[in-house]
């Protein structure tokens, strides 16, 4: 649907919207490796197969990274080259509500989400059990429902307490997202190598926790930064060039972007 968008759109790119590695590098490094942060539910996954082991565990994480990896580039590319400084958290807030098109992959977005969910809230459910009630196992049913509920309700007025969904994908990246993927495994691997932390062995796993640190604690302030001057976002209203007669046609008319793509001149 996305890319049947990019040639029926026709709306004028943003200043240096090509230019690489802009000031939101980090924030984008961030948001990047949460699209792939999926060690949570590792354990559950594993247990689920039929046959576990080593081999099978490779071949299902292969597949899955690679397909995530393509369907990732698919949207990435597709949706900000339709709208390049425009872009939204939510790419799909950038089409038009009465686009029929996209309220159709609205639709199949938000079934997405709904499917999505339950193994997010079983992990969480999980965790909880054996961090708080590690010794009271197994768990009675109205432990079980009472967890439950209780994690669909805090996770439900955690989600009201913004609609713009960039700033909440910036702050899981920086703050959940990078250590998982960068920090954290490589000091595991240190410690279980048990060597001296100074050695040539250990240079590639102190360079990919060091870029994690760095990500993080920069990508922090720039969100921290992004706050205090007040998030911007559609709130889910249409965006401008909808409001033209003429909506898959030429929107030309002068728009702000939702972010700068200039570079700042001293």
């Amino acid at each position: 649907m996305m890319l049947f968008r990019l040639h029926s759109l026709d709306i004028l790119p943003t200043d240096n919207a090509w230019q690489f590695a802009n000031t939101g590098v980090t924030r984008a490094i961030g948001i990047l490796a949460f699209a792939y942060m999926c060690h949570h539910n590792s354990f559950l996954i594993y247990d689920s197969l039929i046959e576990p082991s080593a081999k099978r565990w490779g071949v299902v994480t292969h597949i899955s990274i690679m397909f995530s990896m393509t369907c990732t580039l698919i949207l990435g590319i597709t949706g900000y080259a339709t709208f390049t400084g425009y872009c939204q958290g939510d790419i799909l807030e950038n089409y038009c509500n009465k686009d029929d098109l996209m309220n159709v992959a609205r639709f199949l977005f938000a079934g997405t989400i709904m499917l999505t969910y339950p193994i997010e809230c079983f992990v969480t459910r999980e965790v909880v059990e054996h961090a708080v009630f590690a010794f009271k196992q197994p768990p009675p049913l109205w432990r079980h429902i009472i967890i439950t509920i209780v994690i669909v309700i805090v996770s439900v007025i955690v989600s009201m307490g913004t609609d713009c969904l960039g700033i909440v994908l910036e702050l899981n990246g920086v703050l959940n997202a990078a250590p998982l993927a960068y920090i954290f495994p490589a000091l595991c691997v240190m410690k279980l190598q048990n060597d001296r932390l100074l050695c040539w062995k250990n240079v590639p796993l102190i360079l990919t926790a060091s870029f994690g640190i760095l990500v993080s604690v920069i990508g922090l302030i720039m969100a921290i930064i992004e706050i205090v001057n007040g998030v911007e976002c559609s709130h889910g209203q249409d965006m401008p060039y909808c409001f033209s007669d003429e909506i898959s046609l030429n929107y030309t008319n002068e728009l702000k972007p939702l972010f700068s793509t200039t570079t700042p001149v001293a």
